[in-house]
């Protein structure tokens, strides 16, 4: 009879340690965006042509999660646009036309087009595209 009780301690002390594990912490995936491409990769605009003629627009898509992590939808409608050259290139960052470059003037070359989404934990996962104004 003396040993039920040392028994019942000695459970219930595991059932502790079971459930409080290492201070009570899981290790579940931080569920943030890891990866985004951006479409289309590349681009060719005439600059000379009438609008909407003279403008391209890019989207920016999730492309990897932690594995376990799903989001509501691939695309990303707040990512923060930018371009290379904005001397001769626009791009939009209000809404409807947000991802819209407008090419102003023709460009020596490849002009690189930027998507940037900021995440909840303060770190920024971005990709680039490449727009041609002739």
């Amino acid at each position: 009879m003396r040993l039920q009780p040392r028994l019942l301690l000695a459970l219930s002390t595991l059932g502790c340690f079971a459930i409080s594990g290492c201070g009570g912490h899981t290790t579940t995936p931080s569920c943030k965006i890891l990866a985004i491409n951006v479409s289309p990769a590349t681009a060719t605009v005439d600059h000379a042509a009438a609008s909407p003629g003279n403008t391209q627009h890019f989207d920016a898509f999730i492309a990897k999660v932690p594995p376990g992590c799903e989001f509501i939808t691939g695309n990303i409608f707040d990512a923060v646009w930018s371009v290379s050259d904005p001397v001769n290139v626009n791009i939009s960052n209000a809404d409807p036309t947000r991802g819209t470059a407008t090419c102003k003037t023709a460009t020596a070359g490849a002009v690189t087009v930027t998507a940037t989404k900021s995440q909840s934990d303060g770190t920024n996962v971005s990709n680039t595209a490449s727009l041609t104004c002739n």
